[in-house]
């Protein structure tokens, strides 16, 4: 049976208790990483930066393909700058280089999950302006 590691575990706890309660649930049942719940704003800032540079004092984007946030955590928080954290990234097992077809397995087994529970979650590889495979969210 697939258990969290000491890294996930602790990261789970900066979670919000509905989003421990549908990784707990999913976890027994499918083999995945948390790698990202709650981060501080600095964290954020240095997501953001990534596929901009500063001109004139303002960040533009370079490389849109590099973009990994909208939010800056200064300005414009993430729902991952909230404790509990709202948000959190996963990975399926044992990878961090898995397939994006790997990515919609995991995504389909826990939003069925958070179905089967009663809690709203939204999975940024839905998204449409951003791909973002790793996050989910509660709604």
């Amino acid at each position: 049976m697939p258990y969290f590691s000491k890294k996930s575990k602790l990261k789970l706890e900066h979670c919000h208790p509905y989003l421990q309660l549908i990784l707990n649930k999913a976890i027994q049942f499918y083999d995945f990483s948390i790698i990202c719940s709650y981060r501080n704003k600095f964290e954020q800032f240095d997501l953001f930066k990534k596929g901009r540079k500063l001109e004139n004092g303002i960040w533009v984007i370079e490389d849109k393909n590099k973009i990994v946030t909208y939010n800056d955590g200064i300005k414009k928080k993430s729902l991952h700058n909230k404790l509990p954290a709202l948000a959190v990234d996963i990975v399926p097992y044992p990878t961090l280089y898995s397939s994006e077809k790997e990515f919609y397995q995991l995504a389909g087994f826990v939003k069925l999950t958070a179905k089967f529970l009663g809690v709203e979650l939204v999975w940024g590889g839905d998204w449409r302006k951003i791909k973002d495979f790793p996050h989910f969210e509660l709604g």
